[in-house]
């Protein structure tokens, strides 16, 4: 487990933490998304049923044959919670569809410390891209659309280690 806190695994860059910092509906949309992320990162699962439904649709879960609705996502984040307990977002972009609707670029990068997508354990720093889309409604996520590249995440877990100019060890 980390011992840094979830809110403090999370991110904003700059022009993310401008619409945080403003007063309005988007500010108040964007903090919502940032409790949810929160809630995600969170190794207590409990937290997702204050911002997420229970009937919540993950469409890319669903794809990998995680059952539907906040139970499949707390099983889920309880495998990936403890197989990468430092977990950290950067959150890039944000745009908004009305008052329902936000897109958010990710950044995440952590330490594989458990097995993850059929990988034991490799103790490997790792980095990917998330592209979210998310439905809120009654302020708790509904509907989310997110495009990962698992393929490169198994490539970063499995791939040779190289060596780099600097002395760094990554993944092929």
């Amino acid at each position: 487990m980390s011992a840094m806190p979830p809110e403090q695994r999370i991110e904003l860059s700059p022009a993310v933490r401008a619409i945080l910092e403003a007063d309005g509906p988007q500010s108040e949309f964007l903090q919502r998304f940032v409790r949810y992320l929160q809630a995600l990162i969170n190794p207590d699962t409990a937290g997702l049923d204050n911002v997420v439904t229970p009937d919540v649709r993950l469409h890319e879960l669903e794809a990998m044959g995680i059952p539907r609705g906040r139970e499949g996502l707390k099983m889920f984040r309880r495998q990936a919670n403890a197989a990468m307990p430092d977990e950290h977002i950067l959150i890039a972009t944000v745009s908004f569809e009305g008052n329902d609707i936000i897109e958010a670029d990710l950044v995440m990068n952590a330490t594989q410390k458990g097995e993850f997508l059929g990988i034991p354990a490799t103790g490997r720093k790792f980095r990917f891209d998330v592209h979210e889309r998310c439905r809120f409604v009654d302020g708790k996520l509904a509907e989310r659309w997110a495009q990962v590249d698992i393929e490169d995440i198994k490539r970063q877990l499995t791939g040779p280690i190289q060596q780099t100019s600097r002395g760094r060890l990554v993944s092929d």
